[in-house]
């Protein structure tokens, strides 16, 4: 389980960071203890498992750090990175409207079936912690408007590539617990 990270510089930063862990916890709250045939139900074929989901969000999650990542190098690169002042505009936001509507993984973040649980946390683990280093280096800092695009959202810039990672998660959470509410989720008594 994390435990909020209260010392970034940035407010913003921590605000998004302590999102983030709330939901990483709601998230770990939600799937431990779960059995291998609950972890492996589909409400419908075209739909994923939990375990699906669970894997789908750790390659997510590495593909955004890779993102984030390419980003800070391509504004480093061009003079584009400067130490923040306090009061300097940070603009995270991005369109969760249209980030709600359902939209088909890329498939470079296309799950795996059938993969136990405690390597699925695990991997969350792992790529939380890559991800939360290489956010670490934009800490306190301005960084230009340098865009790598979103297959949904179209160009964003970087600060926005990091509210979409806790907003995928959230997306996601939600979707693990109309999975658990299904009346044919096993273990669920039907009346």
């Amino acid at each position: 389980m994390e435990i909020a990270d209260t010392s970034w510089s940035s407010p913003p930063l921590q605000d998004l960071w302590a999102e983030r862990t709330a939901t990483r916890t709601a998230l770990e709250d939600e799937v431990r203890g779960l059995t291998d045939g609950q972890l492996g139900f589909r409400p419908a074929a075209d739909r994923w498992s939990i375990g699906e989901i669970l894997d789908h969000l750790c390659l997510s999650e590495r593909s955004i750090t890779r993102t984030v990542s390419r980003l800070f190098q391509q504004a480093a690169g061009l003079s584009q990175i400067w130490i923040a002042v306090d009061g300097d505009p940070f603009d995270a936001a991005i369109d969760r409207d249209l980030y709600a509507r359902p939209a088909a993984a890329p498939d470079s973040v296309r799950p795996s079936p059938e993969r136990p649980l405690e390597l699925l946390l695990g991997d969350l683990v792992e790529s939380r912690e890559r991800f939360e280093e290489v956010a670490r280096r934009v800490d306190g800092k301005a960084v230009g408007p340098v865009r790598l695009p979103h297959f949904q959202l179209g160009p964003l810039h970087l600060f926005q590539w990091l509210a979409v990672e806790g907003a995928h998660e959230a997306k996601h959470l939600a979707a693990i617990r109309r999975i658990k509410a299904d009346p044919h989720f096993p273990g669920v008594r039907s009346e």
